[in-house]
């Protein structure tokens, strides 16, 4: 059976920021380490006929907490350093996807007897299919 462009945009995405596909961040996991979830998607039909579809992943991103940095500045260069592995290549995915759009983030600061400090991001990838197969572009 053939992969779907969903698909296809997921794990090129997820290859980009070096992340694993829907697995647990935790204590336990060897850090720094990303993972991506495909948890949504909309569909437009266009005036040509395709569908346009807006696929929404998060992304979670969990390292070691550096006491010696900061909660505050470690996440903001976790987050930039993600943020420009996301959207400082091509957006189109190698042809896969018409863009890529950040649109938030959250940020887990440890609490007390912590290691770990984690960010979570939500993006939104917009990719075509034609109407009648999620196989076809």
């Amino acid at each position: 059976m053939p992969t779907s462009i969903r698909e296809q945009v997921v794990q090129a995405f997820a290859n980009r920021i070096s992340a694993g596909r829907t697995i647990q961040l935790d204590g336990n996991a060897d850090l720094p380490a990303r993972a991506v979830w495909d948890f949504s998607e909309s569909a437009d039909r266009t005036s040509y006929g395709a569908l346009s579809l807006t696929l929404g992943l998060s992304v979670g991103y969990m390292a070691e907490f550096d006491r010696a940095k900061g909660a505050s500045q470690q996440a903001n260069e976790m987050l930039a350093a993600l943020l420009e592995d996301a959207l400082n290549n091509d957006p189109t995915l190698g042809g896969l996807a018409q863009s890529i759009n950040y649109s938030d983030s959250t940020i887990d600061y440890p609490e007390p007897g912590q290691n770990e400090i984690a960010i979570l991001a939500s993006f939104e990838i917009v990719y075509e299919t034609s109407a009648t197969s999620p196989y076809q572009s």
